[in-house]
């Protein structure tokens, strides 16, 4: 099929993704009782496993005071009230 110059030109263009590098998954349980468990889960994704470390080393602090913040609000019991 023979193009003119008027003819609309269509250009495509191709993205290949390829995940390449480390993740690694944290995951945070606190409590032992069914309504008494507060769980967070967190993930970290990086070029080597050297840095995906690092990165993890950060990311478990913050978890660890998050955790914290939110085993220090208690709901309140209205039977107590």
């Amino acid at each position: 099929m023979a193009t003119s110059d008027s003819d609309p030109i269509e250009e495509r263009t191709y993205l290949e993704r390829s995940d390449v590098g480390v993740s690694l998954t944290v995951k945070l349980k606190r409590g032992t009782e069914t309504r008494d468990q507060d769980e967070l889960t967190a993930k970290v994704k990086a070029a080597t496993l050297d840095d995906a470390c690092t990165d993890m080393d950060d990311l478990r602090a913050y978890l660890r005071d998050l955790s914290d913040d939110l085993r220090a609000i208690q709901p309140v019991n209205e039977a107590e009230e």
